[in-house]
């Protein structure tokens, strides 16, 4: 996943954590791990602070990874589609990552699915150091990515990659619920053997047989008719779904790279279809602005070609971040004036109001409170 925030502890400190034992490594005794926490929880006591342990690490592809994870007693139940976020130290720094709940609601243990990433800081000390035992400090569940309490008539589920996390755990609250409705479920991967929950899905189609999942795969060493050598994208997805599905009662849900996610976001929404979610793993491609960035606080202006939070980067603020792809809230700021573009959106709007800012251009001269 991309960099996220990053909290340096105090070399006082690091001294005397140095002296504790394994459990008291996490950050979960630091001020800003503390205060981290509370925020997550919307909880004012100080004496709750979410941490998990880990139960137990299963791998699904050579690359990908389960971790099961305990929680404290006072832990809060998910929704399928929700995330936490997870925080580890590395050489004295604090790291956060978001990673998709994959498990089943009310099972007391959570599940996140952890893929090995070029340059994943987070991702690959998982893999290499996370094992039974392992004190993880965490968030409480949160996301806005689920299944709607409507008639559906259709669920359609897309996705690549890692993309997969989210949509997995709700295409199997779904089948779990009993519904009678058709599950559609496209998957892009390099190979059959990357295909994250392969084994897991293929048992569920036996199951299920109003469940229809897809591979498509740029490696294809099959010929079974559910394996296909095809790209992923609307105008293959059209060619496979039912002409005549009702566009107002088929729930749609797209988790992938900014390409793939704007592809069938725009096929979908041009051909009339309105319950459609989608959530970005990285952004899209954008064109650059010739926006600049007035920050206030800082008293740095800045030319900000690409995202605002990019554009704080480079003038040397540490703004506070999470994600980087608009989904953790994290980097939210407050835009005294000017004009904004939502990278995801292409939504437009000026004056004042509380923007995200690493999915935000500036269309003009914009001031943040910063």
């Amino acid at each position: 996943m991309n960099p996220t925030k990053e909290t340096s502890l105090f070399s006082g400190f690091s001294a005397f954590e140095g002296l504790l034992p394994d459990f008291a490594r996490t950050g979960l005794f630091s001020a800003a791990g503390q205060k981290y926490t509370r925020e997550q929880s919307g909880r004012l006591d100080t004496e709750y602070r979410p941490s998990a342990v880990v139960l137990s690490r299963r791998e699904e592809t050579a690359e990908t990874i389960t971790l099961k994870l305990l929680p404290g007693e006072r832990y809060p139940d998910f929704v399928p589609g929700q995330h936490i976020d997870v925080a580890v130290e590395i050489a004295g720094v604090r790291h956060v990552r978001q990673y998709s709940l994959t498990g089943i609601p009310g099972a007391g243990a959570l599940e996140i699915t952890v893929k090995r990433q070029k340059g994943g800081l987070v991702s690959n000390h998982l893999l290499d150091h996370a094992e039974s035992g392992t004190r993880l400090e965490i968030s409480v569940p949160r996301g806005e990515f689920l299944l709607r309490d409507q008639p559906t008539a259709a669920y359609c589920f897309f996705s690549a990659g890692s993309g997969i996390t989210p949509v997995y755990a709700m295409a199997r609250a779904v089948l779990q619920s009993g519904t009678k409705a058709d599950v559609w479920f496209f998957h892009a991967a390099k190979s059959k053997d990357a295909v994250i929950f392969r084994h897991s899905l293929e048992r569920l189609a036996f199951e299920y047989k109003n469940f229809k999942p897809y591979f498509f795969l740029k490696e294809s060493d099959t010929n079974d008719t559910t394996h296909r050598s095809v790209r992923l994208n609307y105008a293959a997805a059209e060619s496979m779904l039912p002409s005549d599905m009702n566009p107002h009662t088929t729930q749609i849900f797209v988790c992938g790279s900014g390409a793939f996610v704007q592809d069938l976001e725009g096929g979908f929404t041009a051909a009339g279809f309105s319950g459609l979610q989608s959530e970005y793993y990285t952004l899209p491609e954008t064109a650059a602005g010739e926006g600049a960035a007035r920050f206030l606080r800082s008293r740095a202006t800045v030319k900000a070609g690409t995202n605002l939070l990019e554009a704080a980067e480079a003038a040397g603020i540490q703004a506070k971040h999470g994600c980087r792809r608009g989904i953790c809230h994290e980097c939210k700021a407050h835009k005294r004036s000017g004009t904004v573009k939502n990278i995801l959106t292409g939504k437009e709007t000026s004056g004042r109001e509380d923007i995200q800012l690493c999915i935000t251009q500036p269309v003009g001269v914009v001031e943040i409170d910063l």
